[in-house]
């Protein structure tokens, strides 16, 4: 009998190592001395195959009816994405077959806000070729201008006349071979709601003269914010960064740093996440092209910890040697949200390769009904009152707390003066 024990002694003990090392090699044990291989993140091929639509979505927008009615769409994304989405196709071919531009005068714009029309303001200035891209168009006439709001009226001969305010606050017409009938039959269907421009209100003429009154706020809420941590796996998960890996190690900062094949993740302390591509991992060659990649990789890490929030791209920064820097904003039924600290996200691209890419994982929710909040119209007059040409802007201020009431802050060419709570 003690012949047999032997061999089955042996054979058991071989048996728990073969299952030791499975379970370690399956696990982390092993990532130090075998790292996982990481995809190959390869997006240039795919991006003309992207829909463009999502970074398209204006700020602001006001559709012009017949006697100068007008109907403004503000701070309501289902409405926004519906105008949207109803008018795209025509946008599209507006600026597909626009002509050359050509100046027009403040005062020209302005009497042209008060006709019949569709008024689109993106909030910032952005590349046109970018906007023509994400309508899924080449606009050669547009070289490298940037534009921040856009106008299609009739030109008095059927076709749309497109209007854009330049990146320098300069205005400008093309004539395009877009049908007016068919954009007019489209923007019936949107009933006046008293909206006017700060400019057509003698007690706004100390306003930023094209903010959008509205007459009536839409329902606004108290939000519930919280931190999530969901943003460092996904963003391991989507570059292939082991967060097992015994090769991390700690920055004087506190800053966790994760090496690998792909590049590098960092977790800093304020719970923000950042990822540096290795070279040659994320390419792509036009503006319009990378924008639309940072928000297709934002996009795929937000979804993780998403609560009620969107991800709306904020500013493009086109700097020197082929540089472009990218910010991104939370938006909550929308209205941005203002994240202490930073933009929510943002990226940097030289030379056609992505070299950072940042995230600050927040995630909001809708509360209870807020209603002590000034009307729009005092709002916009105490700003001109309080800083001449500067504009009344509603958002979410995120200082870290569970809790978020919405504010008005004053901005001056896009920069914040005063807020409500000041």
């Amino acid at each position: 009998m003690k012949r047999f024990k032997e061999p089955l002694k042996t054979l058991l003990i071989l048996l728990l190592t073969a299952s030791a090392v499975f379970l370690a090699w399956k696990g982390s044990l092993f990532s130090a001395f075998f790292p996982a291989k990481a995809p190959v993140v390869s997006p240039s091929p795919e991006v003309q195959e992207h829909s463009y639509t999502a970074a398209a979505l204006p700020y602001a927008a006001a559709v012009r009816g017949p006697g100068g009615l007008c109907c403004g769409v503000q701070y309501d994304e289902d409405t926004m994405a519906s105008l949207y989405e109803s008018v795209s196709a025509i946008l599209s071919e507006a600026l597909g077959s626009a002509e050359a531009p050509e100046p027009i005068s403040r005062f020209t714009w302005q009497d042209r806000l008060k006709e019949e029309s569709l008024y689109l303001d993106y909030g910032f200035d952005l590349p046109i070729s970018a906007l023509a891209a994400w309508v899924g168009v080449e606009a050669p006439w547009a070289g490298s201008r940037t534009g921040s709001a856009y106008l299609l009226d009739d030109n008095g001969s059927g076709s749309i006349r497109l209007s854009f305010r330049g990146g320098d606050g300069s205005f400008f017409q093309c004539p395009t071979a877009a049908s007016w009938a068919t954009l007019r039959e489209r923007l019936e269907e949107y009933r006046p709601n008293g909206a006017l421009f700060a400019f057509e209100l003698p007690v706004l003429d100390d306003c930023e003269p094209y903010v959008l009154v509205l007459e009536q706020l839409p329902e606004l809420s108290l939000v519930s914010a919280s931190a999530e941590t969901g943003a460092a796996g996904a963003f391991a998960e989507l570059f292939g960064i082991n967060l097992g890996s015994q090769s991390r190690y700690t920055e004087a900062d506190g800053a966790l740093v994760y090496p690998g094949d792909s590049g590098v993740l960092r977790l800093s302390t304020d719970g923000s996440v950042s990822y540096s591509p290795a070279e040659g991992v994320l390419a792509a060659a036009s503006p319009a092209d990378q924008i639309e990649e940072t928000r297709k990789l934002l996009e795929t890490v937000h979804g993780a910890y998403a609560g009620e929030e969107r991800l709306r791209l904020r500013s493009v920064e086109a700097g020197e040697a082929g540089q472009l820097s990218l910010s991104f904003v939370y938006t909550l039924g929308g209205v941005r949200v203002d994240v202490a600290g930073g933009p929510a996200a943002a990226a940097v691209w030289k030379d056609g390769q992505l070299t950072e890419l940042t995230l600050r994982p927040r995630s909001y929710r809708q509360g209870e009904a807020f209603t002590d909040l000034l009307p729009e119209k005092q709002a916009a007059a105490a700003a001109g009152s309080l800083c001449l040409g500067a504009a009344a802007e509603l958002i979410l201020p995120d200082m870290g707390e569970e809790r978020i009431a919405p504010v008005w802050i004053v901005t001056l060419h896009g920069r914040k003066q005063w807020t409500q709570e000041d």
